[in-house]
C-alpha cells in the first residue's frame, strides 16, 4: 500500500470512521426511540378511535333496531299495505305506497338523521323506498344475486354492513355506508322482507379530526375493508384503491394483526404506518375492517431532525478542516512518492520515456535522479535485446527456409528417378516441367508470394505425385477468386498436402481424395486441407497436444532415416507461420481414426509489420 493511501487509511480509520459510526448510531438510536414512543402513543389512540367507530356502528344499529324490529313499527308498515288497491293519479305509486313512505319518513327523521335512504323489499314483491338525497335503490334481483345476500339470510335479522367502495352496486350512486338486514315479525320471528339502509357517517370526519393534532396534514387515517380495499381515506386520494399496492416496495403489513407498526415509504414519503384490526365491530355486522394510521416521518422527527442535521454539518466541517490540514502537512512528500509510483507503473507498462521531474534540494532530488538514470539504462539494454532478438528471428527464418528446398528437391528427384527407370519418358518430361514451375517459385527471393502463385506451386507438386502414385488419389482445389491476390507465406500448403499423401494414404485399399479449400473468416484467410485417409489415433493426438510434438513424423514416431518419409512436417510450417505472422495464426489439427484428417491454416488477410520486416531480411 502506498504511503499516501496508508496515511489516508489511518486518518479514515481513526478519525473519520469513529465520527461516522457515532453519528450513525446516534441517528438510529434516536429514530428507534422516537418510533417506539410514538408507537406506544399511537396504539392507545387507535384503540380509542376503534372504540369510537364501534360506538358509531352500534348507535346506527340501535336506531335501526328501534324503528324496524319493534312491534308497533312493523305492524304499522304491514297494515299500511292494502292489496289490490288501484294506482293513484301519480301513475306509478299506489296510495298505500305513499302512505307507507310517509310513515317511514317520519320514523327515520325522528330516530337517526344520518340515514339518507331506506328501501324495504317485502316478501310479497312490494318495494317501498324513502330517499332524503338523490339515490337509486338496487333492484331486488341484483340484490339476490349478490354474494352479500346469502350472508344477510344466514344472519336472519342481524345487520350486515358494506362500506363505501367495497361494493359500489350495493352502496349506491352516493357510495354510502350501507346496512342490509332481514326484517322479522316481532311475534313469530318470520321474515317480512329485506331492509337496505344507507348512512352518511359524518361522525368519521369529526372523529379523525379530533385525533389529528392541530389539524395538520402530516397524519392520515384509512379504513381498509373487504379484500384490502380502502373504504375511507381522510385525504380522499386512496378511497377505492387496494391498500397493499403502496406496501410492495417495503414489505407488506399484516392487516389481521391486532396492532402492528412499521417504518416504510408510503405514497412516496418515508412514513410510520400503523394498523389496528377492528375485530370488536365485526360482531356488529361489519366486515374484516382495519384501521390504518400513516404519519409522515418528518412530523415525528420534528426539531430533533433539524438539530441532528446541524450536528452532521458541523462534524463534516470539522472533518474537512482536518483533511485540509493533513493534506497540507504531508502534501509535498506524498505527492512526490505518488509521482514516482505512477512513473514506475508507466515504465512497467513499457513506456521507457517516463521521467520524474527534479524539484527542490532535499533527498527527493537524489531519488528522482536515481530513478531517471535507472530508466535510461533499462531503455538502452532493452534496445540491445530487441535488436538481438530481431537478428535471431531473421536467422531462424532463413534456417527454416533453407530446410525446405533440399527436402523437397530430394522427394521430387526420387520420383523422377523412379519414372526414368520405368522408361516413362513422357511422364519424366512433364514431371521435369512441373518441377521447373516449382523451382521458379521457390527460388524467388521473397518470403511472401500471392496465393495464386502458391496454388500454382501446389498443383505442380500434386501433378508430380499423381505421376508417381497412379490410381492412389485425386485432388480438388477450391479457392475464391477474390482471395488469389492476397499474400501468403511461400511453401505453406505443399508440406500439408505432402503429409496427407505420405501418411494419410498409407496402406489404404480405396481411392484417396485431397481437398484444399479457402475462405475468409473474421478478417483472416483460412485454408482447409482435408483427406479421407486413415486418420490419426486418439492417443497420438493426445500426445501431440500434451507433449508439444510438432510434426506428423514425430507423432507417428517414424525414424528420420526412412528416406522419403521424412518430409517437411507440419511443425516446420507451424513454426514459420508463428514467427512470420505472430501469435493467433498457424495450424490447427483435427482427425479421427478411419475418418481422415483436416488441417486448418490461418493467416491474416493483410501482412503486418512483421511481414515487411521478414521481407527485408530475405531481400537483404
Amino acid at each position: 500500500m502506498s504511503l499516501g493511501k496508508r496515511m489516508f487509511t489511518a486518518f479514515f480509520v481513526f478519525i473519520i470512521l469513529p465520527l461516522f459510526v457515532l453519528g450513525t448510531v446516534s441517528y438510529l438510536a434516536f429514530q428507534h426511540i422516537t418510533e417506539k414512543k410514538y408507537t406506544e402513543q399511537m396504539e392507545l389512540s387507535m384503540n380509542a378511535i376503534g372504540r369510537n367507530l364501534n360506538n358509531m356502528i352500534k348507535e346506527a344499529n340501535y336506531f335501526s333496531d328501534f324503528w324496524v324490529t319493534t312491534e308497533d313499527s312493523v305492524e304499522s308498515v304491514k297494515q299500511s299495505i292494502v292489496p289490490e288497491r288501484g294506482k293513484s293519479a301519480g301513475g306509478d305509486n299506489t296510495y298505500d305506497d305513499l302512505v307507507e313512505k310517509q310513515k317511514l319518513t317520519r320514523r327515520v327523521l325522528l330516530t337517526y338523521p344520518g340515514i339518507k335512504s331506506v328501501t324495504m323489499y317485502r316478501n310479497n314483491g312490494r318495494v317501498v323506498s324513502v330517499d332524503f338525497i338523490q339515490d337509486q335503490p338496487i333492484p331486488i334481483r341484483d340484490l339476490q344475486t349478490n354474494p352479500i345476500y346469502q350472508e344477510v339470510l344466514r344472519k336472519n335479522g342481524a345487520p350486515v354492513w358494506i362500506g363505501p367502495n367495497e361494493d359500489r352496486e350495493l352502496t349506491g350512486i352516493n357510495n354510502l355506508f350501507t346496512q342490509i338486514r332481514v326484517v322479522l315479525d316481532i311475534n313469530t320471528l318470520q321474515s317480512q322482507g329485506i331492509l337496505v339502509i344507507r348512512f352518511q357517517m359524518n361522525e368519521l370526519n369529526r372523529t379523525f379530526e379530533f385525533y389529528n393534532t392541530e389539524g395538520r396534514e402530516d397524519r392520515r387515517y384509512l379504513i381498509v375493508g373487504r379484500g384490502g380495499t380502502v373504504v375511507y381515506d381522510s385525504h380522499k386520494t386512496m378511497e377505492g384503491h387496494p391498500f397493499q399496492k403502496e406496501m410492495d416496495r417495503d414489505g407488506k403489513l399484516d392487516l389481521k394483526r391486532n396492532f402492528e407498526t412499521k417504518t416504510m415509504t408510503f405514497d412516496g414519503q418515508k412514513s410510520l404506518v400503523s394498523v389496528h384490526n377492528l375485530g370488536d365491530i365485526q360482531r356488529l355486522g361489519t366486515g374484516d375492517w382495519t384501521l390504518v394510521t400513516v404519519t409522515n416521518w418528518k412530523y415525528l422527527s420534528g426539531d430533533m431532525a433539524v438539530m441532528l442535521r446541524w450536528v452532521v454539518l458541523i462534524t463534516a466541517a470539522c472533518i474537512a478542516c482536518a483533511l485540509i490540514f493533513n493534506l497540507m502537512f504531508i502534501r509535498r512528500t506524498v505527492h512526490f512518492f505518488v509521482r514516482v509510483a505512477n512513473a514506475m507503473r508507466r515504465v512497467e507498462r513499457g513506456d521507457l520515456t517516463t521521467r520524474v521531474p527534479v524539484e527542490g534540494n532535499d533527498e527527493t532530488v537524489i531519488l528522482a535522479k536515481g530513478f531517471n538514470s535507472l530508466v535510461g539504462r533499462v531503455s538502452e539494454l532493452l534496445d540491445d535485446v530487441t535488436k538481438e532478438q530481431r537478428r535471431k528471428r531473421k536467422a531462424e527464418m532463413m534456417l527454416l527456409q533453407a530446410q525446405i528446398k533440399p527436402h523437397f528437391l530430394f522427394n521430387a528427384l526420387e520420383s523422377i528417378n523412379i519414372l526414368a527407370v520405368q522408361n516413362e519418358g513422357r511422364k519424366v518430361s512433364k514431371m521435369v516441367q512441373r518441377l521447373g514451375n516449382i523451382f521458379r517459385i521457390s527460388i524467388q527471393q521473397k518470403e511472401e508470394i500471392r496465393i495464386e502463385q502458391e496454388l500454382e506451386h501446389l498443383r505442380s507438386y500434386l501433378e508430380i505425385q499423381k505421376f508417381r502414385f497412379e490410381e492412389l488419389f485425386d485432388y480438388e482445389i477450391d479457392v475464391p477468386a477474390d482471395l488469389l491476390p492476397h499474400p501468403i507465406l511461400k511453401l505453406t500448403l505443399q508440406p500439408l498436402v505432402e503429409n496427407s499423401i505420405q501418411h494419410g494414404f498409407e496402406g489404404i485399399d480405396y481411392f484417396g481424395r485431397i481437398t484444399v479449400r479457402a475462405r475468409e473468416e473474421n478478417g483472416n484467410i483460412a485454408f482447409y486441407v482435408e483427406d479421407n485417409g486413415i486418420g490419426i489415433p486418439h492417443e497420438q493426438l493426445a500426445k501431440f497436444a500434451s507433449s508439444g510434438v510438432t510434426t506428423l513424423e514425430q507423432m507417428y514416431e517414424e525414424s528420420p532415416e526412412t528416406g522419403e518419409r521424412r518430409g517437411l512436417g507440419v511443425g516446420n510450417v507451424a513454426d514459420r507461420l508463428r514467427i512470420h505472422y505472430g501469435a493467433g495464426y498457424g495450424l490447427f489439427l483435427c482427425s479421427s481414426p478411419g475418418q481422415g484428417t483436416v488441417i486448418k491454416c490461418v493467416i491474416p488477410m493483410q501482412a503486418g509489420s512483421e511481414t515487411d520486416e521478414a521481407k527485408g531480411a530475405i531481400g537483404g
